[in-house]
């Protein structure tokens, strides 16, 4: 009876190992959550690369969906959050009106905010692709509202402050959408542009995320003028995007365009409080 029990305990063991072998074989497997996605499905897709902080309209979305099929997620594994390094994430609009959102973030996929650990080949290929787009220098960027503006003087940059803007975008209908926003005149914003932007130089270069068309002017007011909307501006001379400086403390207001032809686009005016060394 001893060697009989001792025989299926045996027996027992050997299943429960081999049950483990089975599950640890297939989640090494891992499986492709898309692998039955059709273009078909798909009414639009985008993606934003982060950084540099763009956003492209995907065209041929048969050929997304081809690196989408192949991607293999294993183990769920949020960890993601804690790793540094560029994120792209392909939002999909379906036929049915609904939203999924997929981050490639080797060694990560991340669907819907939950993350999965991935194999690398395909991860790094949708991540390859997305920047082929960025860079193929055709692609069309989404502007869904104004760029951000940062300020750039003694090697240290400084974001500027969004002002009055007119913004049109493209709606997944096709139709246009237009927004008109207000802001009070540069002189009544000491609370959100103090303290100023100090700097040793005498010039300091704009640099959007994405750039404009035409900068159509830049014009500033000593801070003596706080309060006081009414005060005279003064010209700025703008060579580029380098604008060069008054001595003392200044506040510059920059006003830029963006065509419309691909959908997206307006004008925008920004404010910054920079002040220079006499």
């Amino acid at each position: 009876m001893f060697h009989e029990k001792k025989e299926i305990d045996d027996c027992n063991s050997c299943i429960i190992l081999v049950g483990i072998a089975v599950i640890v074989f297939f989640s090494q497997q891992g499986k492709k959550p898309y692998k039955d996605l059709d273009a078909a499905q798909i009414v639009s897709a985008k993606v934003l690369l982060t950084p540099p902080d763009k956003t492209i309209e995907i065209e041929n979305i048969q050929e997304l969906v081809e690196y989408l099929n192949d991607v293999v997620v294993y183990n769920e594994d949020n960890s993601y959050t804690e790793y540094a390094g560029q994120g792209v994430v392909f939002t999909l609009t379906m036929v049915d009106g609904t939203q999924t959102d997929i981050m490639a973030y080797n060694p990560f996929i991340v669907i819907d905010g939950i993350g999965y650990k991935t194999k690398y080949e395909p991860c790094e290929a949708l991540n390859n692709y997305a920047n082929e787009l960025l860079n193929s220098g055709t692609a069309n960027i989404i502007l869904e509202e104004p760029p951000t503006l940062s300020v750039v003087s003694d090697e240290t940059a400084i974001g500027a402050v969004l002002g009055t803007y007119s913004w049109q975008k493209t709606n997944i209908d096709g139709t246009a959408e237009s927004t008109i926003a207000d802001s009070p005149h540069p002189l009544e914003c000491k609370d959100l542009l103090s303290p100023p932007f100090e700097t040793t130089e005498t010039t300091a270069t704009l640099r959007f995320t994405e750039d404009p068309d035409t900068i159509l002017s830049v014009q500033c007011w000593s801070d003596e003028h706080w309060g006081e909307p009414a005060a005279n501006s003064e010209d700025v001379t703008i060579v580029g995007n380098v604008l060069t400086l008054k001595l003392g403390g200044y506040i510059y207001e920059v006003t830029a365009e963006w065509n419309t032809e691909n959908g997206y686009g307006g004008t925008a005016s920004y404010f910054i409080y920079l002040k220079t060394a006499d």
